[in-house]
């Protein structure tokens, strides 16, 4: 029996493709649901329909389905769109999303960037699901805007890519300053580095993103963009907010290495970690079958990690 849920909308809101966003839905959505018993959908917003196409689910338009439309815009209930794929959530697949964007987009400002929490998670959050989780496009647009308003919490995947700190800086700047700006609170959960394969005792790419999350203060900048004086431009703090503490808040304990283990570790003091969440060719794998990987192979020694994420969830951020 799953313990009492606090229901949660968590989105995944990179504004760049790549990082794992669609991965980390699927899995979470499976650890969630599957593993912990928790009533959970997953939805897919990205037009490109990542996600759905690894659950199985191809169509990408059909005119005369039952769509995201008919359900912000329409009378149509939810139930008309969710799918059951059977590894332990229920799932809107990404279907008819450049017509839902242009539907929106004719609405007002305001008034549009609402829908998605008015039709969908004010009234089935903690009704008919303990989670939503919203797989977000990699783009700004109608679709991310709701997204971002339904659910004002953040898990961030980070790859280690040289776009990875600027796609983070720029989703800080563009997405999170703005929103927090118009609804006064939105909650970065966690940032999460996955697909790590590399040493960190060389100057690696692995060691390189995971260095600046640690360490950086203009990392911890990004991570409270639109909070007063906190410039995310610049990448500085103000006097009053601790890089440490700001540091601890939003990076799973699996991943925090400190300023003095970093010195320790190429000193030859420590031997070097490998942290999480590790590249393991089970996820491309688990993708091709069209199975999440708590499916697909559910003794997967990362799923471990993740559910140390699927914690953040249920927790409302890393705990302290």
């Amino acid at each position: 029996m799953a313990a009492t849920p606090t229901p949660r909308a968590v989105c995944f809101p990179m504004l760049k493709g790549g990082f794992g966003k669609s991965t980390f839905a699927s899995i979470l959505g499976g650890i969630l649901g599957d593993f912990r018993g928790h009533d959970v959908l997953v939805v897919d917003l990205d037009p490109a329909g990542h996600l759905s196409t690894g659950l199985g689910y191809y169509t990408r338009e059909n005119n005369s389905a039952t769509d995201l439309t008919d359900v912000l815009l329409g009378d149509a209930d939810l139930d008309a769109i969710v799918k059951n794929p059977g590894h332990g959530f229920d799932f809107v697949p990404s279907l008819n999303l450049e017509t839902v964007t242009d539907e929106l987009s004719k609405d007002s400002v305001l008034a549009s960037d609402l829908k998605m929490k008015q039709e969908l998670v004010d009234k089935h959050l903690g009704e008919t699901y303990d989670y939503m989780l919203f797989d977000v496009p990699g783009s700004r647009n109608k679709l991310t805007n709701n997204a971002v308003v339904a659910a004002p919490n953040a898990i961030l995947p980070l790859m280690p890519v040289p776009e990875a700190l600027n796609g983070l800086r720029e989703t800080a700047t563009r997405l999170v300053a703005p929103i927090r700006g118009q609804l006064g609170e939105f909650n970065i959960l966690a940032t999460v580095p996955n697909d790590l394969s590399a040493r960190i005792d060389h100057r690696t790419k692995d060691r390189k993103l995971l260095e600046a999350m640690n360490t950086q203060e203009s990392f911890a900048s990004y991570l409270l963009a639109g909070y007063d004086d906190v410039d995310a431009q610049q990448g500085t703090l103000p006097d009053d907010y601790d890089l440490e503490s700001v540091l601890d808040n939003h990076i799973p304990p699996f991943a925090r290495i400190r300023a003095d283990e970093w010195d320790a570790i190429d000193a030859g003091d420590m031997q070097p970690p490998k942290p999480p969440i590790r590249h393991t060719g089970a996820i491309g794998d688990a993708y091709e079958q069209r199975q999440p990987l708590t499916a697909y192979d559910p003794e997967n020694s990362q799923l471990e990690h993740f559910g140390v994420v699927a914690d953040i969830i249920e927790h409302g951020g890393v705990p302290q």
